[in-house]
C-alpha cells in the first residue's frame, strides 16, 4: 500500500482538519511501497530499479544473500554471506520472516567463523546491505502467559475448629426433643 506524505487529518486538539493542505492529494506527496528485503540462501540477489521524480533512480533490493561487513579491528570491508536475521528493532515479525531493514542484527559467515553484525544501510532504498560487526547478546523475551486473565480461586482447605472438643454422636440414634407437657405444679403453689 502506498504511503502519502501529508499532514494528519486530526489536529493536536483532537478536532478534525478539513484538508491537510490546499487539496487532499498530489503526486508530489505520494510515497512508495515498502520493499521488504528478504534473506534468500543459495540464490542470486534480486534488485529492482525504479524511476523517481526528477529523473532520479532508486534501486530496491528484494532478495539478499551477501552483506558488505566492515570490521573495525582489521579496518577492512569484507563480503560475507548472511546466515539469518537474529533481531529487528523496528518489528519483531521481521526477524521471524527474515526481512532485513536498517538496524537489524544479522549473523554472517566468515572464514574465521560466524559473527553478528548490525545493518547500517537501507536495503530497500540503497539496493545493498552494508553492516558493521557488533557484539550481541540475545535479549530474553517475556514468556507468554499460560494462565487465564482471571485465574480460578484456589481451593480452600477446611481447618479443624480450635476450642473445646465436640463429642460426636452416632448417626443411628435419632435425637428426640423432650417435650414438657407435665403440669406446672410449682408455679401454682408459689
Amino acid at each position: 500500500m502506498v504511503e502519502w506524505h501529508t499532514k494528519s487529518r486530526k489536529k493536536s486538539s483532537g478536532g478534525r482538519r478539513n484538508t491537510p493542505r490546499r487539496c487532499n492529494k498530489k503526486l508530489a506527496w505520494k510515497g512508495g511501497v515498502f520493499s521488504s528485503t528478504k534473506l534468500v540462501v543459495g540464490k542470486d540477489e534480486e534488485r529492482v530499479v525504479e524511476r523517481k521524480r526528477g529523473s532520479s533512480v532508486k534501486v530496491k533490493l528484494k532478495k539478499a544473500t551477501y552483506a558488505n561487513l566492515f570490521d573495525k579491528e582489521k579496518g577492512k570491508v569484507l563480503k560475507a554471506k548472511i546466515l539469518t536475521v537474529l533481531e529487528t528493532p523496528s518489528n519483531i515479525q521481521f526477524a521471524r520472516r527474515n526481512i532485513i531493514t536498517k538496524g537489524s542484527i544479522i549473523e554472517v559467515e566468515l572464514k574465521e567463523g560466524n559473527k553478528t553484525a548490525m545493518v547500517t544501510s537501507r536495503p530497500g532504498q540503497d539496493g545493498i546491505v552494508n553492516a558493521k560487526a557488533v557484539e550481541w547478546t540475545e535479549k530474553k523475551q517475556k514468556k507468554p502467559r499460560l494462565e487465564k486473565k482471571h485465574p480460578t480461586k484456589p481451593e480452600i482447605k477446611e481447618k479443624p475448629l480450635e476450642g473445646p472438643e465436640i463429642e460426636e454422636k452416632p448417626l443411628d440414634e435419632p435425637e428426640v426433643p423432650v417435650s414438657s407437657n407435665e403440669p406446672k405444679e410449682e408455679k401454682e403453689k408459689g
